[in-house]
């Protein structure tokens, strides 16, 4: 389990990252801007053109964010669930040493929910990791298109969006969601030793 230092330290590398990335953009979209405004470009698709680079930039940026914060809350989560002991239904596999990263999250969570008497689904900033973990998912496995059965859509073929606004209360939701799951991991460990 991490402490509140190491976790602000990861949490503001990556919340720079992000910025510094954003105002790099911001720079280019001014620049491209000026010279729409300058006549410079001859055809619309000029312009489309010249603002692809610094968009993607920006999309990259974002996805590489929300692909950091989703490690790290998983990471955060293998952690706690690797000091206790197996669950019930957890087979070991045989002739192979049983490892708690060879867990889907499902069964990692269940782990400390049982544990802990805790229900992760209560913790607070849950439902903003829970999106940014189905939009991490989405762009690994589907470039970004929602899941036909898990997913809420309005058309099919329809996909995430992702904006900067959304990347930063993203790492300010993994920090009050990871301080409130230690805190009451926490909690539940003082007590049993009392």
């Amino acid at each position: 389990m991490g402490t509140l230092i190491s976790l602000n330290i990861e949490l503001d590398a990556i919340r720079s990252f992000l910025k510094n990335v954003t105002i790099t953009a911001d720079s280019e979209y001014s620049k491209i801007k000026a010279m729409s405004d300058s006549g410079e470009f001859s055809h619309y698709d000029e312009e489309a053109n010249a603002l692809f680079i610094p968009e993607m930039w920006e999309k990259i940026a974002i996805r590489a964010t929300l692909g950091e914060l989703n490690g790290l809350v998983e990471w955060e989560l293998q952690c706690l669930a690797s000091v206790l002991p197996p669950g019930k239904r957890e087979k070991p596999r045989k002739n192979r040493l049983g490892f708690v990263f060879d867990l889907k999250i499902d069964q990692i969570i269940e782990r400390i929910e049982n544990h802990y008497g805790i229900r992760i689904e209560e913790m607070t900033g849950y439902e903003d990791v829970k999106i940014m973990r189905d939009k991490v998912n989405s762009f690994k496995h589907r470039k970004g298109f929602k899941h036909p059965y898990r997913d809420k859509y309005e058309t099919l073929g329809e996909k995430f969006t992702l904006t900067r606004e959304e990347a930063f209360r993203a790492i300010d939701s993994v920090k009050s969601f990871l301080r409130d799951i230690w805190l009451r991991t926490k909690q539940k460990k003082s007590k049993k030793k009392i």
